[in-house]
């Protein structure tokens, strides 16, 4: 986890209150983080502190002494706002689109920050660039001296050899191609822009470069002094939420240490605007039934209320049973009413919660469909077959097209899924079978395999919207393979099963025509069998005839079966 170094002083200034060591690492082990270490040097404590990564508004000591001074009640929830100004305003070129297409930025007035606070300000950009940010990849952030720029601003891309200005920390003019080869930044970072043809650029209205995003800042017109007061922040970004939720963190920040936060104009190129930061309000109401339902507690509104302001939220009303509660801008982990409830549960104390037993005492044992599978393995095992496991991730390629077959309508697909061989969770077993066979076709045949697991297809009667289901693959691969061999398989498992199953000719297109057959328990299709079509082999990169069968094993423990020892 992310740690946060500091020194015990530094925090009881920005808490406003005396803590000692014991009380402070038990009020963040009760808001969810731990004291990871504390030594004592030069009459102080040096403090490491672990923050979990769904908060990284604590990845800095006012955020942290936010939270603390929250919990323990001694300040209420902050409404945050920025003041509106009219010559504030970045242009955003189209040339930026397909490098780092987003951008955000505030002003800051009004904060005079000595080393002290300087060193934690880059200190805090550093930390959230490693672990929120992605190391850069979806945001970076960006400090300006603002006496030094020229309104409006520009946003765009630049070839890389036309780019000229002197990077932090080196005092001469260099070009882009050489901030990445040269400067050590630009060669940490240089990845981020690799095969771009153009490099983001940062410049103000006199034509001033300000940085090189996300790479390096400008050392005329972006490097940041002791004692400066008025502060250009910025950041650009790849992942648009993960950009504005950075921008709204170290608004906070910057405003909870006294600076006076003015937005900031983005024009986008097709004419939209955006105000930054994004200090928009976040209604949502909570349920005090579903509170008491997911805790186990009763508790009335007054005392919801007081345990929602200790972990940083505004009340805004109260409807009987529903509370109105404003969501912190600073706050990224809020998804559901239950992350809601979570917070909820750490104000109330996890200690303070009463154990009870279960009003219904049960006796654990297994279920009759374990025993079944189990049973079913101990055949297979006993005729030859090795049990074999494959990945429930897959594509529709493997899946279906080279099965022969057109995909269907009722499978679940992999959303957004940038690599085309896992687009999907597998439908039928038999396709990953053949797949195992592939990267085992050097070994000694026959090759005789099975497997007994889960396939998953959409059931809209469900809540889930999908469901899984239990099928065996049965697998042989040998030269003298035929359709007998398979069948005799089948009928001898389902007669130690006390199953009585029709098996009628079909014509299935991953199997060769009048050599395959279905399986079909009380009228119901509850499986395949047959010898597998040469063009389905080749398809896989198999050359030697094989036979399978798959049986839906859901189908089959749904059936009422003769009572047979299974032991």
């Amino acid at each position: 986890m992310p740690i946060l170094d500091t020194t015990l002083s530094r925090l009881r200034k920005h808490l406003g209150y005396d803590v000692n060591i014991e009380e402070l690492e038990e009020d963040l082990f009760r808001i969810g983080f731990e004291l990871d270490s504390c030594k004592q040097s030069n009459g102080d404590y040096e403090l490491k502190v672990e923050i979990t990564p769904d908060r990284p508004d604590c990845l800095s000591v006012v955020g942290l002494a936010r939270a603390l001074t929250l919990y323990r009640g001694m300040r209420k929830p902050k409404v945050y706002s920025a003041e509106k100004s009219d010559g504030f305003r970045i242009y955003v070129d189209k040339s930026v689109t397909e490098v780092r297409p987003y951008i955000a930025a505030f002003v800051a007035r009004g904060i005079k920050l000595m080393e002290e606070d300087l060193l934690e300000l880059i200190w805090t950009q550093e930390k959230l660039h490693a672990t929120f940010c992605r190391d850069r990849r979806k945001a970076s952030i960006g400090f300006y001296p603002f006496n030094k720029i020229s309104w409006p601003l520009k946003y765009y891309a630049e070839a890389p050899d036309r780019i000229r200005f002197k990077p932090l920390g080196i005092d001469k003019v260099m070009n882009g191609i050489e901030i990445l080869k040269e400067h050590p930044t630009g060669q940490k970072y240089a990845s981020l822009l690799s095969g771009k043809e153009r490099y983001p650029l940062f410049v103000d209205a006199k034509g001033n470069v300000l940085s090189m995003p996300p790479i390096i800042n400008s050392k005329d017109y972006g490097e940041i002094e002791i004692g400066i007061s008025d502060l250009l922040v910025e950041t650009t970004g790849t992942h648009k939420e993960s950009m504005m939720q950075t921008i709204n963190i170290l608004a906070t920040i910057l405003h909870d240490m006294g600076a006076k936060i003015y937005s900031v104009e983005i024009v986008y190129p097709d004419g939209h605007t955006e105000v930054s930061p994004y200090f928009k309000e976040n209604i949502v109401d909570i349920d005090l039934d579903y509170v008491e339902k997911m805790l186990g507690i009763e508790i009335n509104a007054e005392k919801a209320r007081s345990l929602l302001e200790r972990m940083g939220y505004t009340v805004r009303r109260i409807d009987g049973r529903i509370i109105h509660i404003e969501i912190p801008p600073y706050r990224t982990d809020i998804f559901h009413d239950i992350d809601i409830v979570d917070d909820i549960a750490r104000a109330y104390g996890f200690d303070n919660f009463d154990p009870e037993l279960t009003p219904v005492f049960t006796v654990g044992a297994r279920l009759a469909s374990g025993e079944f599978i189990d049973f079913i393995r101990d055949v297979m095992t006993g005729l030859g077959f090795a049990e074999i496991f494959t990945y429930s991730l897959t594509s529709t390629e493997d899946q279906f097209t080279k099965m022969r077959l057109d995909v269907p309508k009722n499978i679940v697909r992999i959303a957004g899924a940038k690599e085309a061989r896992l687009n999907m969770v597998r439908h039928w077993l038999l396709p990953e079978a053949l797949k195992a066979l592939a990267e085992n076709k050097a070994s000694e045949y026959p090759i005789k395999m099975f497997e007994v697991s889960d396939v998953v297809e959409l059931n809209e009667k469900l809540e889930a919207g999908s469901c899984n289901k239990t099928h065996m693959v049965i697998l042989i691969s040998d030269t003298k393979a035929n359709y007998t061999q398979i069948r005799s398989c089948v009928d001898y498992l389902l007669e130690l099963l006390g199953v009585r199953a029709k098996i009628i000719r079909e014509n299935h297109k991953s199997f060769i025509e009048g050599r395959c057959a279905a399986i079909y328990l009380k009228n119901r299709r509850v499986g395949v069998i047959g010898e597998v079509h040469p063009e389905v082999l080749i398809n896989f990169g198999l050359s030697m005839p094989t036979v399978a069968a798959e049986i839906d094993l859901s189908e089959v423990l749904n059936i009422e079966v003769n009572e047979v020892d299974w032991a």
